[in-house]
């Protein structure tokens, strides 16, 4: 057992976001004494975790495998809500896609907080310190000497069969190459390189890439409180055996499920919900699980025209058995395109019933969906190089869900309800976009005419046309709309806690993970957190020598 005494900080969850703290933190304050308590085992030395298969542990043992509440918007249906339970959370099973968001997403988050170091330009150093970018033709936005390789398809010599045809199509469809064909650089609006956080293609996990040297870590071990004093300063945890453990100061970096549900396990969150389980009320704070939200996806099998092309995986073309392409997902580009503004005011007056010129998603220039198109097949069509699929992500969902407590025991799954496809606006984004990816695929483009015959849709249903009505649109999302693991707002900045991470109404407790992201990054979220996380660890250790 570690000791109980005389820590510095503690911090609860050894994820993303916990991994770099601990490291930083060791960085910046040489004689600090830091415990990462983590729920899950450590698996650094686990070489199945780093090989090449960029979901296979989604359900399997590093998974804390969620099952959402019922859905609404869903005829009530349940959604799997994959999270890391391991050291390194999330970067232990996740696919590793390397998308940081646009510059509109972080100056946006800076605006609604009222601090500037959350803006784009001041988190961008810290998206550099992440960064070993694969080439250095863009070093204003792109850092060569930080923690993790990204890599590219071409950085890797993947050079798919579809990838020049694909490239035409989107230019004819009207989303453009982006400079460099960078994802990366503040601009997401058109098609960039897909970048995966891969080294030669093997997976870098946190706890590798951010070192706990000097760092005591107890894993396999669940947090069960946060103990506070009469002043409502934090003293350190209580493990859920009971065990205290007694710090300067904790940093929950639990993840967007469960440290909502630690913050409330302690007593600092909404008085009914505290009180419905019998938790002491030690600060009511109504916000602790509220503003949750999850980018939602829908996949979709796309037949070919003459599988025996070998555009796709599973086909006879021999490129497909060589290493280079085992080094990475079976990508060439990420395409974001945008919503007509008309459509998007109709449907913003009908949520709120007037529109604001101020409204967030017209104040700036968004991306509202991302369109990945795989070479290869997805489940439940069988990968045998007769189709090609498309994954799709609404990228700034307005639909708000929550994220609470089940009971007072903390062994006891968070209740986690995303409310995923309840507004308007996701409505028409997603009516939009698929109808967009229905054109692409079989109208009067490049890939109708030469790549795809139909779309196989799942048994009982009709293909996807440009032409489906509305009705029969927003069917297939409620009936196939995946979550795409990006939980994120649940201890949100400015409402839970405040710009330097500090939870409002306590001393000596923060919140450092996706929980705190203010609004929905349009982006997969992992370089978010990092940067984050790298950020906070600035912000903390300055304010020791301040």
């Amino acid at each position: 057992m570690v000791a109980t005494e005389g820590w510095d900080y503690v911090i609860a969850g050894g994820g993303l976001a916990g991994c770099v703290l601990a490291s930083r933190l060791k960085e910046y304050q040489k004689s600090a004494r830091i415990l990462i308590v983590e729920a899950g085992p450590d698996v650094s030395e686990n070489l199945e975790i780093l090989q090449f298969s960029s979901l296979n542990f989604i359900g399997g043992k590093f998974d804390w495998a969620y099952k959402s509440a019922p859905q609404k918007s869903y005829n009530g249906r349940q959604v799997d809500i994959p999270s890391g339970r391991a050291l390194g959370g999330g970067s232990v099973i996740n696919g590793c896609g390397w998308f940081r968001g646009s510059r509109a997403d972080y100056d946006s988050w800076g605006e609604v907080v009222g601090d500037g170091r959350w803006s784009y330009d001041g988190q961008l150093p810290y998206f550099k310190k992440t960064e070993k970018w694969y080439n250095g033709l863009n070093s204003a936005q792109h850092g060569q000497n930080g923690k993790f390789y990204i890599e590219s398809p071409t950085s890797m010599d993947r050079i798919y069969p579809l990838a020049n045809l694909l490239e035409k199509a989107w230019e004819e469809q009207g989303v453009h190459k982006l400079p460099g064909i960078d994802f990366n650089a503040g601009e997401n609006i058109g098609f960039g390189e897909a970048n995966e956080n891969r080294a030669k293609g093997t997976r870098q996990i946190a706890p590798l890439a951010y070192p706990l040297d000097g760092i005591t870590v107890l894993t396999d071990t669940i947090v069960g409180s946060i103990l506070l004093d009469s002043g409502n300063k934090a003293i350190g945890i209580r493990l859920a055996d009971g065990t205290e453990i007694h710090s300067a100061e904790v940093i929950v970096a639990a993840g967007a499920y469960r440290s909502p549900q630690l913050l409330m396990l302690s007593g600092l969150g909404p008085r009914e919900t505290l009180d419905k389980h019998g938790i002491a009320v030690k600060a009511d704070i109504p916000d602790v699980g509220k503003n949750f939200s999850d980018h939602l996806m829908v996949y979709l099998n796309w037949k070919l025209k003459d599988p025996s092309k070998g555009y796709a995986l599973g086909s006879s073309n021999p490129i497909f058995r060589e290493s280079r392409f085992a080094s990475g997902v079976p990508i060439s580009y990420i395409a974001n395109s945008q919503v007509p503004r008309p459509l998007l005011e109709a449907a913003i007056s009908k949520d709120e019933g007037q529109v604001d010129p101020n409204h967030y998603l017209l104040k700036r220039q968004w991306a509202l969906t991302e369109t990945m198109v795989m070479y290869i097949a997805t489940p439940p069509v069988e990968t045998d190089g007769t189709h090609i699929s498309t994954a799709q992500m609404g990228l700034k969902p307005t639909s708000q869900g929550t994220v609470t407590i089940a009971s007072a025991n903390p062994a006891d799954n968070p209740v986690i309800d995303p409310n995923y496809f309840d507004t308007e606006v996701d409505k028409a984004v997603w009516r939009h976009s698929l109808r967009m990816i229905a054109n692409f695929m079989t109208g009067d483009t490049v890939f109708g005419r030469e790549v795809v015959e139909c779309e196989t849709p799942p048994p009982g249903l009709e293909p996807l046309s440009p032409e489906a009505t509305d009705k029969y649109l927003d069917s297939r999302v409620r009936t196939h709309g995946t979550s795409t693991y990006h939980g994120c707002g649940s201890c949100s900045m400015g409402k839970v806690v405040d710009t330097d991470l500090r939870v409002r109404g306590v001393q000596n407790l923060r919140v450092v993970d996706a929980s705190v992201f203010p609004i929905s990054i349009g982006a997969h979220i992992q370089a978010a957190v990092y940067a984050l996380a790298e950020q906070a660890a600035v912000i903390i250790s300055e304010g020791k020598r301040a």
